[in-house]
């Protein structure tokens, strides 16, 4: 219902212009040459306005507040219905605090949450319910903090961790969230701290730690997630 009254309002919009356009061309015909250009700038910036005024009704209608959503077995619902659409949640003071895209009942775009400064916090991209895309958070500053990805709901692939002022802390990667292979810190001077090897979460193999100036501190291995 609410696709055909949206599909109703795009045709008569259509129909409108079209038959004010034909009444140009009889004015044009008469040889009301510089009123049919000024009638045609107008009309032409009279309908853009009223499409988006109309695209922002209609998603201003699929946009609801989180206390208005309810959620039974994992499922969104507003009114009994599988709900589509955006739900936001605000802070007392009215600033957007987080805001998720729904699809079918289930999160299903990127989720996004702010601090009350209004920076982004953090945001991922969910298909059909679970974390499944690019992962950032950050800083209140607006700096970047962690970006990473998820698969299935799990840590996967490559990661990066920063310092505040923007220096990287940490790097490596994640397989299902298990760290996997080398994992290298640094100090915010940008020397390596140390790196430490894994394999399905447990540390396995080399490590070596390192002081600010770069001068080894210790090295050895590990097996089983046990130093040697």
């Amino acid at each position: 219902m609410q696709l055909l009254f949206r599909n109703n309002i795009i045709y008569n919009l259509i129909h409108i212009a079209y038959h004010f356009y034909l009444t140009l061309i009889i004015i044009n015909k008469n040889g009301s040459r510089k009123l049919t250009q000024y009638l045609m700038k107008n009309i032409i910036y009279i309908l853009l306005a009223g499409v988006t005024i109309f695209l922002m009704s209609c998603q201003n209608q699929n946009r609801v507040p989180k206390s208005e959503i309810k959620i039974e077995n994992g499922i969104l619902l507003l009114k009994g219905e599988k709900f589509t659409g955006t739900v936001f949640e605000n802070y007392d003071n009215e600033k957007l605090k987080n805001e998720w895209i729904i699809k079918n009942g289930q999160e299903d775009g990127v989720y996004k949450q702010y601090y009350e400064n209004g920076e982004l916090n953090q945001k991922v991209s969910w298909i059909k319910g679970k974390k499944d895309g690019p992962y950032e958070k950050h800083y209140k500053n607006g700096q970047l903090e962690v970006t990473s990805g998820f698969k299935d709901n799990y840590k996967d692939g490559y990661f990066e961790t920063f310092y505040e002022s923007g220096k990287l802390w940490k790097r490596g990667a994640y397989d299902l969230d298990n760290l996997d292979g080398p994992i290298e810190e640094f100090f915010e001077n940008g020397q390596l701290k140390q790196i430490t090897s894994w394999k399905n979460g447990q540390k396995e193999g080399r490590f070596e730690q390192y002081y600010k100036n770069g001068q080894i501190k210790a090295k050895g291995n590990y097996t089983n997630n046990i130093k040697d």
